[in-house]
């Protein structure tokens, strides 16, 4: 969150969509805790929540498996990865609205030293580009399967990453919302009237009312 205040919300459709939000799912409503200081989240890692959902997490993964960390020359990217197999050599470059991908079939001349800068070029070898809006599956968790896949030298490697499109209707950038439903959101509101204390209730247009205990 921009404000860094953990709010409720449901889950009514899952798309893929490239909006900039800086918003993710922490857990479920049931593992958290809506104390009167605000929500509290759950000791440890959520159940709830699995699998790649940040560039974060994907950078974990890759640096984890053997990836090399990369500092790309083109602003366009914000991280880069490379790694090489028998006979390849494979990169990653994760953008602001996606994920590109490029497979070399040769191996470098030079060392490819962690955090060195990165020069790219499209005439090595096609960039295969993810889009982050509209994919029908998450473009992270491919890229992730690619990652290993592409260590253990298996065939099918750019199938594995080629875009694959959502053929249903995507929704549109949400307005900002109310204070007053920030408000309710933020205590664990749904439907009806929520009980604060001492007797306060708040509704869901953001009203204070003394209805007592």
């Amino acid at each position: 969150m921009e404000d860094q205040a953990l709010k409720w919300a449901r889950v009514a459709d899952l798309n893929y969509l490239s909006w900039g939000c800086r918003n993710t799912i922490e857990c479920l409503a049931r593992e958290a805790s809506f104390t009167k200081d605000g929500i509290v989240l759950p000791p440890g890692e959520a159940l709830s929540v699995r699998g790649l959902a940040r560039p974060y997490d994907l950078a974990v993964h890759l640096y984890g498996i053997g990836w090399i960390p990369r500092r790309p020359a083109n602003k366009a990217y914000r991280m880069a990865y490379t790694a090489t197999n028998q006979t390849r050599t494979g990169l990653i470059l994760m953008r602001k609205n996606g994920i590109d991908v490029q497979i070399t079939e040769s191996l470098p001349t030079e060392e490819m030293r962690p955090n060195s800068l990165l020069r790219t070029s499209r005439t090595d070898a096609p960039f295969i580009e993810q889009q982050f809006h509209g994919s029908l599956h998450n473009v992270f968790e491919r890229t992730a399967n690619f990652a290993e896949a592409f260590l253990r030298n298996e065939p099918g490697l750019e199938e594995m990453v080629a875009p694959l499109r959502t053929t249903k209707t995507l929704p549109r950038r949400p307005h900002r919302m109310p204070e007053e439903e920030i408000l309710y959101s933020a205590f664990g509101g749904t439907v009806g009237p929520i009980y604060l204390s001492d007797g306060i209730w708040l509704t869901a247009d953001g009203r204070l009312y003394d209805w007592g205990r």
